[in-house]
């Protein structure tokens, strides 16, 4: 009974956030989007100050009476004075770069002060789903960055949830506070799985079949020495023989040109098979080769480089999931 009376008003306040504070790449904090409210220590203040009134009250004691309206003007200024310091502040999200499952997604947030003659003091925490990441104290600054880091199990595409932006300056009396949707996905790739290269042939002739191309796996030839050449790569017999200077020269085998197929592995649980496919496209990456992807009816033709590696493990990320929100673990 609890917990779904508890889920119902998570969702009431979802709804009512959504309308408050909608989503966006940037925010400058004001009246509307901005929460402010006692601390328990601004709670234990205040009741202080009532306990005074009533003691100098009671006893007639104008002393008491005076110093109970000192710290409610203290109070009160204190109000006005951390909402005027946390308005002054602008807050963007950089664009979130994909992470691997199993490491941390870094956010950072850019903040910068509008007000020229009155900067932001104090300290900013940053929170997500109650829990505090990190926190960062600005002062002279008139452009900083905040930094969280987000844990990430697995694989796919989330959505990245509201963050907590928090103050307590100046001395902790009130807590301002606002939660920002910075509409903003994270990209998690699957974790690779170290595994021997296996490639699906069969297509090869719709790609790149204009021979071996240059690398380092299997010897072609010797061409004449020239200034620059790698000194492992001389031929140190021919040189010892009393022949002239001469390189080695090297090719990829073409039966390691082809297409890595999730067909290959359908034998295996769909998230080791695509963390097998995830090793081989960073493997094939690495050794400059030029290869393609075949998920079911989703193809990714032939292609070599950072820009074809990062298409190929998004293709692996959003395979057969849809975007859901971010939760911790």
């Amino acid at each position: 009974m609890f917990a779904r009376l508890s889920a119902h008003f998570h969702q009431v306040h979802e709804r009512w956030l959504r309308r408050r504070i909608p989503a966006s790449n940037r925010y400058t904090l004001h009246l509307k989007n901005v929460f402010i409210f006692p601390t328990r220590f601004g709670m234990g203040y205040l009741l202080t100050c009532v306990s005074l009134f009533l003691l100098g009250t009671n006893y007639q004691n104008n002393l008491m009476l005076l110093l109970c309206q000192f710290l409610l003007s203290v109070f009160l200024l204190h109000l006005f004075i951390s909402y005027r310091n946390f308005t002054a502040t602008t807050l963007a999200l950089n664009p979130i770069s994909p992470v691997v499952a199993g490491e941390h997604a870094l956010l950072v947030m850019q903040l910068e002060d509008k007000h020229a003659q009155l900067p932001f003091h104090g300290g900013l925490q940053m929170t997500v789903r109650g829990t505090s990441l990190t926190a960062v104290n600005r002062r002279a600054d008139r452009e900083k960055q905040l930094k969280l880091l987000l844990p990430t199990s697995n694989r796919g595409v989330f959505t990245v949830p509201r963050i907590t932006i928090q103050s307590t300056y100046p001395l902790g009396l009130f807590r301002c506070w606002t939660h920002l949707d910075f509409n903003q996905q994270l990209v998690v790739f699957p974790a690779p799985i170290p595994s021997s290269l296996r490639l699906d042939s069969n297509d090869t002739a719709q790609g790149d079949t204009s021979g071996p191309t240059p690398g380092i796996d299997e010897f072609e030839s010797l061409r004449q020495f020239q200034h620059g050449d790698p000194m492992h790569r001389i031929a140190w017999k021919q040189a010892a023989k009393g022949g002239e200077l001469a390189t080695k020269t090297f090719t990829q085998s073409q039966q390691e040109s082809g297409w890595l197929s999730l067909a290959l592995y359908q034998h295996e649980p769909l998230e080791k098979a695509l963390g097998l496919l995830s090793y081989q496209v960073n493997r094939l990456t690495r050794q400059q080769q030029t290869f393609g992807l075949k998920l079911d009816n989703q193809t990714i033709g032939p292609g070599s480089g950072e820009l074809h590696k990062i298409q190929c493990l998004m293709q692996l990320a959003r395979y057969r999931t849809t975007v859901t929100p971010y939760a911790t673990n």
